[in-house]
């Protein structure tokens, strides 16, 4: 579903960036709901490609308020524009905002096509057939937030994202038709919060999980505060143990950056308005 291209004027929102901070920005769409994108100092945009999200994960905002509807290609490109307007030199996209991708596969796709930078996407991997088709299309990388080892803690954290032994099943059976350098592009995210995926067990069933993937890169992610949510990760000399205790067991493992933890535009942050619209719900 698409707004059209005849967006309001008035759309670069929000908080300019300071010296080396995340810039998190507001745009405008012309049936009135507003997204959130957020240009990182390392030259990356981060853009949404919903208003709102589905998948109902309890730690992050941007699907508190759930679905409204998936965002056209030129609302994209509209989100890409607006960085630009507000002085940004951009790099690389990546499509981890607000929404699930996958379930915008369509418009992703186009925006891929027709964008001039390498674009990657985070994905929660549903719908599975969607994921099966993206892992061959093109795309600059592809991170599946599973944030769990385990189908109980999964079905907690992404509960409506697709079945944990499926999804599982699908990489085993896609992986050797992808070539290495493919390979190398796809990563796991992983969400460490205290006292929910960070045990001993949760972590070796996931490392039990990874030890078929070797090239795959293992991003041990912090949570990022959200008003009223009673979420928090471990320490940093704790994330750091924890890394270190992955990579012992052969895994690729890298700590989530400075610019991912600002509370300013870090990941789990974005929101959207224009939710109260949704049919059925006045």
């Amino acid at each position: 579903m698409s707004a059209g291209s005849g967006f309001a004027q008035e759309s670069a929102l929000g908080r300019q960036a300071g010296e080396g901070q995340n810039d998190k920005f507001s745009v405008s769409l012309d049936d009135g709901c507003q997204v959130e994108a957020v240009w990182y100092p390392t030259g990356t945009l981060c853009l949404s490609t919903q208003v709102g999200c589905a998948m109902g994960c309890p730690f992050c905002a941007s699907g508190r308020n759930g679905l409204l509807r998936s965002l056209g290609v030129e609302e994209l490109h509209h989100q890409l524009a607006t960085a630009r307007l507000r002085g940004h030199h951009i790099e690389r996209i990546t499509l981890s905002g607000i929404g699930e991708p996958l379930q915008a596969l369509t418009t992703v796709e186009a925006f891929v096509a027709s964008v001039e930078l390498p674009v990657s996407v985070t994905t929660s991997g549903q719908p599975l057939t969607a994921l099966k088709r993206f892992l061959m299309a093109r795309h600059n990388g592809l991170m599946l937030s599973v944030h769990a080892g385990t189908a109980a803690v999964h079905r907690q954290l992404v509960p409506r994202g697709p079945d944990f032994e499926a999804l599982w099943r699908l990489l085993a059976q896609q992986w050797p038709l992808l070539s290495r350098r493919r390979r190398r592009k796809i990563g796991i995210n992983y969400l460490l919060l205290a006292g929910v995926n960070d045990t001993a067990e949760e972590l070796a069933a996931l490392t039990e999980r990874l030890q078929g993937f070797p090239e795959i890169t293992l991003h041990l992610l912090t949570w990022n505060p959200v008003e009223g949510q009673p979420w928090r990760s471990p320490g940093d000399a704790t994330m750091a143990a924890v890394a270190d205790g992955l990579r012992v067991q052969g895994l690729n493992v890298r700590l989530a950056n400075r610019w991912r933890r600002q509370a300013l535009g870090g990941c789990g942050t974005l929101v959207s308005q224009g939710q109260a619209a949704r049919p059925g719900t006045a």
